[in-house]
């Protein structure tokens, strides 16, 4: 796909979305939608194993069962499929700033600005149909100069860049009118008036039209043409981020949850790129029906944005986890948000594989032994060199240590006096170190650092009642 618009043109992408609530399920055995309508339930969608049944769109419910006897049903619910729009627009903010929700099916991206960011429009169409059906939905494109214009490529799954309104004009001008977004009302009017085709209905004077089927009409294909402005509200990111799964079957087995917990984890990172930010920790919460949730504490050394890395967390302290009783449902929450360091890569070798971050080993491993597995030391506030170091969970340090003074890697449990007569040498002067009378551990000492004759270099200290006794306390190399 090869577009190329001006700089202060729109271009909007549509993805339409037909099938979101069974998209949303995931089934592989033969599921319908069903709905009421003229007091009798009839099926509205269903997936490819219904299809194959000879299941379809408008069936009967009864006829449906006479057909497939097995087939499972679902009440269409207007408001979830509205919810799941809304997910996806926000998972559309990680390719465009300017993202529109179009009920009940269509995501609306204005691509015009990215073509520069994802290196051509062709590269950008790729990513969002790759990413989308990683997330586990299914659609179809269309790229068009105004919003209405690219929802009917879309729906006609007519997969060509169309930036010039004259080009716009001659493809959908072949088009059924069945494809419009207008009342049934008036599309069987303008069949029962011989206008089949789009390009027939375009070509009527606005004055006919405006008489035999209104203003909305008319105002619909002039926004569909670009005659008249379009203007659309654009979604905006909350300032948390909560996901729900809830499972047709319970599931006993955490193993069962890889397509539930990767699109969950798809959906965060999207968010995360459309905030620029990254993530140090999220709660993962397996709910159950008759017994309280499991939560996890999800915590990452370096706030990362990386799917990969995440679900990997994620799924290692999945195995980890006993399940208390069968799973129902998932909920994923995060509320904390930081910016992310980002690697340059190789400017001369693109193809070369980054080294992994210390971050991203130390989270696997803190996943498969557990977060307490792993310590590193932290300082504390107190002089006494025995008393001023604790075991802490693994952070990469803040501050730099560059002015402290030196201090040795191996601190001794117990101070070793030096043997008399060993020949040292004293490196520094004396750092004097004098506290710890509130807990009857009072020290006095005068600390040196010395070295012996083959190169060890030790940290030692006087007693300030003895000066004459030295004690080596530490070990540098």
């Amino acid at each position: 796909m090869t577009t190329r618009c001006s700089k202060n043109s729109q271009l909007w992408a549509s993805l339409y979305l037909p099938d979101l609530l069974l998209d949303d399920i995931n089934s592989d055995t033969a599921l319908a939608i069903i709905e009421r309508c003229n007091n009798r339930q009839q099926i509205r969608s269903c997936n490819q194993p219904a299809l194959q049944s000879g299941v379809h769109p408008s069936m009967a419910l009864n006829s449906a069962y006479a057909l497939l006897p097995n087939l499972s049903v679902i009440e269409y619910d207007e408001q979830h499929e509205s919810t799941l729009l809304n997910r996806i627009g926000e998972w559309a903010m990680q390719f465009s700033s300017i993202v529109s929700v179009h009920p009940p099916n269509h995501i609306l991206i204005e691509i015009g600005g990215s073509e520069t960011l994802f290196e051509g429009f062709a590269t950008l169409v790729a990513l969002i149909e790759a990413q989308l059906q990683k997330l586990g939905f299914s659609g179809q494109l269309g790229i068009a100069p105004t919003p209405l214009a690219a929802n009917l490529l879309a729906r006609a799954n007519i997969r060509l860049g169309i930036t010039d309104r004259q080009r716009l004009k001659t493809v959908i001008s072949q088009l059924p009118v069945n494809l419009l977004e207008l009342p049934a009302t008036t599309i069987e009017g303008l069949s029962r008036s011989g206008m089949h085709q789009i390009g027939s209905v375009i070509n009527v004077s606005p004055a006919s039209l405006t008489r035999r089927f209104g203003c909305p009409c008319v105002d619909y294909l002039d926004r569909l043409m670009g005659r008249h402005p379009d203007p659309r509200t654009p979604l905006r990111l909350s300032e948390v981020f909560e996901r729900e799964f809830n499972l047709t079957l319970e599931v006993q087995d955490v193993s069962a949850l890889q397509f539930a917990t990767q699109r969950m984890i798809g959906e965060l990172v999207a968010f995360l790129i459309a905030q620029d930010k990254g993530i140090n920790t999220f709660e993962f919460s397996l709910k159950h029906e008759k017994h309280s949730d499991t939560l996890l504490q999800l915590r990452f050394l370096q706030a990362t944005s990386q799917a990969r890395h995440l679900h990997r967390v994620l799924t290692e302290r999945l195995s980890q986890t006993e399940l208390v009783a069968p799973v129902c449902g998932l909920r994923l929450f995060a509320d904390t948000f930081s910016d992310i360091d980002r690697d340059a890569a190789d400017f001369f070798v693109k193809s070369r594989q980054q080294q992994k971050s210390l971050g991203e080993i130390i989270d696997k491993l803190c996943s498969r032994l557990g977060k307490d597995a792993l310590y590193t030391l932290a300082t504390v506030d107190d002089h006494r060199p025995e008393k001023a170091w604790k075991k802490s969970f693994i952070n990469i340090p803040d501050e730099s240590m560059d002015e402290w003074p030196s201090r040795p890697l191996w601190l001794l449990k117990q101070p070793v006096q030096l043997q008399p007569g060993r020949s040292i040498t004293v490196e520094s002067d004396a750092e004097r170190i004098e506290t710890g009378w509130w807990e009857n551990t009072d020290v006095r000492r005068d600390y040196f650092l010395i070295s012996d004759h083959n190169g060890t270099r030790y940290w030692a200290f006087k007693n300030r009642s003895d000066n004459n006794t030295l004690f080596i306390h530490g070990i540098f190399a």
